[in-house]
């Protein structure tokens, strides 16, 4: 894992990238607690008609980097989570907070019902956070050592994301929130960056834990950059954010 580490280093830093270690900013900054990068940006942008999205909100807690900013600050937004029993979660964690709208889908290009492969919710002896990683991929699961006995599938139901902007009446996003399991490279690559650019967009990559390849990762940074944005680059996490 170490050589696979440093390798990935080198290309990103050969290509001008640069890739934070999570506490490299408990190191900068000395503060406190975690410094959020986005809570920055979320708070550096916020005004009274901020909007999210956010897809793969499992139940809008669980390892959620937007909850505490959402329900703190009464933001409007749009938050999708396909998988049935989580979605009763998500809707029942956000049901003091109705300008947040749970939608009960998946983002698709072109498909609109799909199967998820998601660990057996009766199989107990796995981490509660295993609950989070249903994917399109059958083979996701192996990322996280599941024994493939314990994933089952369920069919949910799917919408594009130009039906979503469209379907919901969405005319401008501040905030993109992306946690996919292997799906979020293709959902960026869906985004008509000349009718609508998120001003933040944020999503997982993962590519120490082989949830996205290098050459996506590079791919995606370069769609961003061309289209304006600043790139944080994390251990597991990218954030992309318009310059002004």
């Amino acid at each position: 894992m170490k050589a696979i580490k440093k390798k990935l280093l080198h290309l990103i830093n050969k290509k001008g990238y640069l890739l934070f270690e999570q506490n490299f900013f408990h190191k900068l900054y000395r503060l406190k607690g975690e410094f959020n990068p986005l809570e920055q940006l979320f708070y550096q942008r916020l005004h009274p008609n901020f909007f999210f999205v956010q897809i793969g909100a499992n139940d809008g807690i669980s390892s959620d980097p937007i909850y505490h900013l959402v329900t703190k600050e009464g933001v409007h937004g749009i938050a999708l989570e396909p998988v049935s029993n989580i979605f009763d979660l998500l809707t029942k964690n956000y049901a003091a907070y109705p300008n947040v709208c749970p939608v009960n889908k998946a983002i698709h290009k072109t498909e609109k019902e799909m199967v998820l492969y998601r660990v057996n919710p009766k199989k107990k002896q796995y981490p509660e956070w295993t609950k989070g990683i249903a994917s399109f991929n059958k083979n996701h699961h192996q990322l996280s050592e599941i024994i493939g006995t314990d994933i089952i599938e369920e069919k949910v139901q799917c919408i594009s994301y130009d039906e979503l902007i469209k379907d919901y009446n969405i005319n401008h996003i501040d905030l993109l929130q992306i946690d996919a399991e292997g799906y979020d490279y293709d959902i960026i690559k869906m985004i008509d960056f000349d009718l609508m650019a998120p001003s933040i967009i944020s999503f997982e990559h993962g590519v120490l834990a082989g949830i996205m390849d290098k050459e996506k990762l590079f791919e995606i940074q370069d769609l961003l950059f061309e289209n304006g944005y600043n790139i944080i680059t994390m251990q597991n996490d990218a954030i992309a954010y318009k310059t002004k």
